[in-house]
């Protein structure tokens, strides 16, 4: 059986470890504590690179001193997906985005991608990822990869969770943009369980890059 190698984003001491009794005394009472399972060691590094919100509802690891479970091995999710949104002429320009979703059990990889007349950047990246998970089966495993800042910090900010609470108003009082989207997007993520991810766009991530290049295309269609 081949060795797991555990990171630990969050935990006492941070970083790789070779054994579970490593990890488990980083993370076995520690409040809020982040780390997972790899078969191998690039696995693990890469996790750690991306900027990681923990399963949507829920949160990693144990805490308050209870017993922690063995964190689950990569590759855990049903459906890996990539997605991404581009806007020729920000704003009101033509758009598109598009999404690459892998469905885990059998390979298979589809892609799909659309776009609008007369739209912004923002809104085809929060497009891509409601279209990605509107086909999946309910109660899915996702691991959800965008390059997008703004839909990253709807969550790792908590920009969402206190929209809901203000109304949907944001701190200055007033509506928040795209909020058709964004309600969407937070019924789509409760139907399933999202571990969300963001990676750095244009740096030859090739789901990433195969996003952008489809949702250029989507957006080019318009002119």
């Amino acid at each position: 059986m081949a060795k797991k190698v555990y990171a630990v984003r969050v935990g006492r001491k941070t970083g790789l470890f070779t054994t579970w009794a490593e990890c488990k005394a980083q993370v076995d009472g520690y409040m809020g504590a982040r780390y997972k399972g790899f078969m191998t060691a690039q696995e693990a590094m890469d996790w750690l690179n991306l900027d990681y919100v923990p399963p949507y509802g829920g949160s990693p690891g144990a805490s308050g001193g209870q017993a922690v479970p063995e964190p689950p091995a990569a590759g855990e999710a049903d459906y890996v997906i990539y997605t991404d949104g581009s806007c020729l002429r920000n704003p009101d320009g033509p758009g598109g985005w598009a999404c690459v979703i892998t469905e885990q059990a059998t390979g298979e990889v589809r892609e799909l991608s659309g776009g609008e007349p007369a739209t912004t950047n923002n809104r085809m990246e929060l497009t891509a990822a409601i279209k990605a998970l509107a086909g999946l089966p309910a109660g899915s495993r996702v691991a959800l990869y965008t390059d997008s800042q703004y839909m990253k910090n709807g969550f790792t900010k908590h920009w969402l969770s206190g929209w809901k609470r203000n109304g949907w108003k944001t701190a200055k009082g007033t509506p928040v943009l795209n909020q058709d989207l964004w309600r969407a997007l937070d019924e789509a993520f409760r139907q399933h369980q999202v571990e969300f991810h963001w990676v750095k766009g244009h740096v030859g991530v090739k789901a990433n890059e195969r996003c952008d290049e489809l949702a250029r295309r989507a957006a080019l269609s318009f002119q």
